[in-house]
């Protein structure tokens, strides 16, 4: 490996150096090859660990408000310096391009929240804005589970050892307690090599297809880390808050001479320095001057966890009704092990004796009901220490209720008869996670009224915050699958029940969406309307598995409220589809309603918008939904409120570009926060209609897939959020929670940025706001148009699919056992409706071409500004002749009846003075129409401009109004350059605009013509003509984004990597050659039937390959 490492450094010297780099790859055998793999794989991961560790120990960068001045002003103060400075901004340097995409440090947000809000909104916000992280279960994890407990192990013991190993510069070599952390670092470094063995001696590639039961055991090792992590993190951001209120009450008293006085007096016995020290002289002064303030509760957990899996129906057929019914089950055995493991570790700890300190009242009334409900443990409590008999009482009563959940664990993954009510203990155990708070509460306020708050805040505080996070259910479980099978569910149990009249309207294409929505609203009244157990086993199978699902969330919910999490409807397109949903939740007893109302429906159902299509409807199909009176009360009176609308990123670039999506998600975004207002127009902050939108970001982990990248970024860049927000979290995704000091950092990272957003919002008039956004949409639909005629069968979608599936790994990824879920939606077609985003991503990114992440990019800024620059009045033309074809008038109309047309037509007003102010570069007269139009027919449409202007809704002529309008606001900018200045604009000044182009940076940077040859070696020269295609639009969105950035060469701003290292150049040689040699072997096979053996082994090594370099 050494050899090919330095053979790999050496190739661009000259031609002979990359001659001998490819002939050492091409005449090695496929075992030493695959050994080649092995020892790079697990290099490159290591040097992942290495960079992980050394990153936790780095100061993140943070987004800054005072001036350099101004910081320099506080640090030469000294103990002199104020409680609380405020300083202006300095003024912005021309020349420089702001990061808009920075995050502020979480106590800078509190403290900003607080000047800008005052103190008593301080507590509603903190327990109001809650970030829910919600893991997908995506099949994008392609590392056995055994490999990544591994690397865990390995970080783990690593930031272990680089603790240990810096703490030894402050020893003397002669202390004993030198040699001790000499052995220790002994004993870790032995410890991480046996790990690394493990990691090399084990198979790299799953034998069999991965089960989806194993891939949710692999998220719960997750939430190991996760149980372990959090409560360090809550009580860290619970301490910012404190110390934020303080600093705030502090900076209010700054103009009193005798508080100031007061404070520097004590500031200055506390050797007037340091952060700490601050804030204790900030209480001191206040305690003596008898100010009495009490800093605000959060009493709600600021990050919540919620799950897919079990519940994540969309294309993939292994999550049934069964599986749903162990998955609720093994989360709450799960997470009452870990309470059990917690509370046992405390009972010989809380050993405070009430004949040194009393117990509180609360405390001493639960220890009295226990003893009545456990008479047969009384012998052994010795009741002087009320904290040790507490603890053993919620042992007890954990150890039922786990029993319980064991003995009903049996029947798990086996039945679809609901299992989790059967795991209530009665009074024996916890039936209620509120039970289990009780008495955690009970100990933890009793320690801290009674001179223990160290106890209580590093014993007991710790699973008080879990408790309150993860109840007994630990993650809420969402039930996601499509409108179409929703809808097929629900019309074949209505035609089983009888119902014909209904079933006829909902099943013929052309009945109205407003009947569709009567018919449904009169089913949610419809008191007769009730399940028929008779009914559901005579249904095909998807619809009889979908009622059986939701027969078992009615279970959990009646179970455990909180178990249940959202109601999901992929490819949501219409109301309709949201109210099928609330059908299904009437059927199995989840929605009640007294014939005139709903009375009952605690649970959320959110539309989840994929297409870009989907994405444009979105806010025309919330507010409808909401203009419904039915549906406003029941979100009112029983959501508090609350809807979800839920955006997809990964689809949405998959659909139309990743410009496009951009674009499109941040209008959306912009358009629902309108909807939201205009539905609560006159309505005070506390009216009971008044409607909260919440917004679910289905994000990718990667750039090519929406939202991915930097996630810090990502938030930051968006212009609309709202106080409370799901995101999801995909499985390699999840490799942030490899270890508790990692996952602390990626907790505070994603809060930070969340809240960061909330009190800052993007810097930008709503005016500017509305003018870069137009802007933005019109690339984006040039962009559109050009993506879809090369993924689309009506373009050259067939030929690229084909070229992908012969050059990539594409055909392979089934057969590689990564993933429980099909490659595409119905397991066997390979083209852009079928394929699922997550593998499309796959192996685009493995071959460097990475097309989803770019393409359209260049082409939209290239045509766009052509055609915004009007040159020679030519875009005024191709306006016109669209013009003149979309009102079919005839070939022989007079111009001045089209004079005419054009003055009265209110739908382009802007036309006519796009064609007037062109006509004089073009007839040399602006008064010329008739010459004017007589160019017009004479002229070819551009399929891209027609079809691009057709992307602004049904009819052309809103392009073409929104085309004109653009030209007469660019026309006034900077004339021809006017389009430029814009994108230059905005790049300075738009958040969601300059995070997009960073994205399209980073992907042509990753992009690799070089790899992408030697995967294409042997393409024909149809497909070298496609391959050029790609080439040229990558070339050109480079050249773009230098043009709008005014950077000299691009730069990686999203991620920190290395992406042309020795190490990954010859994984993709060595993959081309695999990929090469089983096309040739198999191509050449004579023989059909069983392959030979050298086929199996170069299919495996193929697969081998397709699985580690993912």
């Amino acid at each position: 490996m050494d050899e090919l490492l330095e053979l790999c450094q050496k190739r661009t010297d000259s031609p002979q150096a990359a001659a001998a780099f490819n002939d050492a790859i091409n005449n090695c055998e496929i075992i030493t090859l695959l050994g080649v793999v092995r020892a790079l794989h697990v290099k490159i991961h290591l040097q992942d660990l290495d960079e992980s560790a050394a990153s936790i120990e780095k100061p993140r960068q943070v987004v800054s408000r005072t001036s350099a001045a101004a910081s320099t002003r506080t640090k030469r103060r000294g103990s002199e310096e104020t409680p609380l400075s405020h300083s202006s901004e300095t003024a912005a340097d021309p020349h420089h391009v702001p990061d808009l995409l920075g995050t502020r440090l979480i106590v800078q947000s509190f403290l900003e929240f607080l000047t800008k809000n005052g103190a008593d909104a301080f507590a509603q916000f903190l327990n109001e804005t809650v970030l829910r992280l919600v893991s997908t279960v995506h099949p994008n994890e392609t590392e056995r589970n055994v490999n990544l407990m591994h690397y865990t192990s390995v970080l783990e013991k690593y930031i272990d050892w680089r603790r240990d190993y810096e703490s030894l510069e402050h020893l003397p070599p002669t202390a004993p307690e030198y040699r001790i952390r000499r052995e220790r670092l002994n004993q870790l470094r032995r410890a991480i090599k046996a790990e690394i063995e493990g990691v090399w001696q084990a198979n790299q590639r799953r034998k069999d297809a991965i089960p989806v039961e194993s891939e949710a055991r692999r998220l719960l090792e997750r939430y190991r880390v996760i149980l372990q992590a959090l409560p360090t993190f809550m009580k860290f951001v619970k301490g910012l808050a404190a110390e934020a209120w303080w600093l705030y009450h502090a900076s209010l008293h700054t103009e009193d001479p005798k508080w100031v006085a007061t404070f520097q007096r004590h500031f200055t016995n506390l050797d007037g320095t340091g952060r700490e020290n601050k804030l204790k002289a900030i209480k001191r002064a206040f305690a003596e001057l008898d100010i009495q303030l009490q800093p605000p509760r959060i009493v709600n957990p600021l990050i919540t966890f919620g799950s897919w899996k079990g519940g994540d129906r969309d294309g993939n057929p292994f999550v049934v009704a069964a599986f749903t019914n162990q998955t609720f089950i093994e989360q709450k055995l799960f997470v009452l092990t870990h309470y059990q493991t917690m509370t046992s570790q405390l009972i010989d700890k809380l050993t405070t004796s009430t004949e040194q300190f009393p117990a509180g009242a609360e405390l001493k009334e639960n220890l009295l009901q226990d003893r009545k409900k456990f008479p047969y443990i009384n012998l052994n409590l010795k009741s002087w220490e009320p904290y040790r008999v507490k603890i053993r009482y919620i042992l007890e009563k954990l150890e039922n209720s786990i029993r319980l959940v064991k003995q009903v664990q049996q029947q798990a993954g086996t039945t679809t008869r609901p299992l989790l009510g059967q795991t209530l203990p009665g009074p024996s155990g916890y039936n209620h996670a509120d039970e289990l708070q009780r008495d955690i509460n009970a100990i933890y306020e009793s320690l801290v009224a009674h001179n223990s708050k160290a106890q209580a805040r590093s014993m007991v505080q710790d699973i008080k915050i879990l408790v309150d996070t993860f109840g007994l259910h630990m993650t809420s479980i969402d039930f996601r699958q499509t409108s179409e099978k929703n809808r097929s569910a629900i019309i074949e149990y209505l035609k089983a029940d009888g119902r014909e009249n209904e079933v006829a309207k909902l099943t013929d294409k052309h009945t109205p969406e407003p009947e569709v929505q009567k018919i449904l609203m009169h089913l949610l009244l419809d008191q007769q309307l009730e399940m028929n157990p008779w009914i559901v086993p005579n249904l095909s199978k998807i619809s009889r598995d979908t009622f059986e699902t939701m027969v078992i969330f009615a279970d959990a919910a009646n179970t455990d409220r909180r178990a249940v999490g959202k109601f999901i409807i992929s490819m949501c397109s219409r109301v309709s589809d949201i109210m099928v949903v609330l059908v299904m939740l009437k059927l199995v007893g989840m929605l009640e309603s007294d014939g005139t109302k709903i009375i009952r429906c605690p649970f959320d159902v959110t539309g989840l918008l994929e297409t870009i299509e989907d994405l444009k409807n979105g806010p025309k199909i919330y507010k409808e939904l909401l203009s419904i009176p039915l549906i406003r009360n029941y979100i009112c009176e029983h959501r508090q409120g609350k809807l979800t609308v839920m955006m997809g990123y990964s689809d949405s670039v998959r659909d139309g570009s990743s410009l496009a999506s951009d674009a499109q998600i941040s209008r959306t975004s912009l358009q629902l926060k309108q909807v939201e207002d205009e539905l609560n127009a006159g309505l005070d902050a506390h009216h009971p209609q008044r409607v909260r939108l919440v917004f679910y970001r289905g994000r990718g982990d990667t750039i090519p897939r929406g939202f991915g990248g930097s996630v810090p970024k990502s938030i930051a860049a968006q212009l609309v959020v709202t106080r409370e927000e799901d995101h999801t979290e995909q499985n390699r995704f999840l490799r942030r929670y490899a270890s508790t000091s990692s996952t602390i950092d990626h907790l505070h990272m994603v809060y930070s940025a969340h809240l960061s957003r909330q009190v800052t919002p993007a810097p930008v008039p709503a005016e500017t706001i509305q003018k870069y956004q137009r802007y933005f949409d019109f690339f984006g639909r040039i962009s559109f148009v050009k993506w879809t005629n090369l993924v689309q069968e009506s373009g050259t979608g067939t030929e690229y699919f084909a070229l992908l599936s012969k050059y990539s790994i594409l055909p392979h990824l089934p057969r590689a056992n990564f993933a429980s879920r099909p490659v595409a939606r119905d397991g066997v077609t390979y083209n852009i409706e079928s394929i699922r985003a997550i593998p499309f991503t796959m192996f685009l990114a493995q071959m460097r071409e990475f097309t989803n992440a770019y393409y359209g990019t260049g082409t939209a800024f290239e045509k766009g500004t052509q055609w915004l620059a009007n040159k020679g009045g030519q875009t005024a033309v191709a306006l016109a002749r669209a013009y003149i074809d979309a009102i079919s008038a005839d070939e022989t109309t007079p111009a001045q009846v089209y004079h005419a047309i054009l003055s009265s037509d209110t739908r382009v007003p802007h036309l006519l003075k796009t064609i007037e102010a062109s006509m004089k570069q073009l007839v040399g007269d602006e008064t010329k129409f008739a010459e004017f139009i007589e160019l017009t027919k004479k002229i070819t449409p551009d399929p891209l401009f027609t079809s691009t202007l057709k992307q602004y809704g049904s009819s052309i002529f809103v392009g073409i109004e929104a085309l004109a309008s653009l030209i007469l606001e660019t026309s006034q900018i900077r004339g021809e350059n006017g389009a430029l200045a814009v994108l230059q604009e905005m790049y300075r000044s738009y958040p969601p605009f300059q995070y997009s182009l960073q994205n399209k940076e980073a992907s042509v940077l990753i992009r690799n013509k070089d790899i992408i040859d030697d995967y294409t070696e042997s393409a024909t020269p149809e497909e070298k003509k496609l391959l050029s295609v790609t080439e040229e639009e990558s070339r050109l969105t480079a050249a773009w984004v230098l043009r709008i950035t005014g950077q000299s060469e691009l730069e990686l701003k999203m991620i920190n990597r290395d992406f042309n290292s020795v190490e990954l150049t010859i994984l993709h040689k060595i993959q081309a050659k695999f990929l090469k040699d089983y096309q040739k072997l198999f191509s050449s096979s004579k023989t059909p039937g069983r392959p030979s053996f050298e086929q199996q082994e170069l299919e495996a090594a193929v697969h081998v390959y397709s699985c580690h370099f993912s």
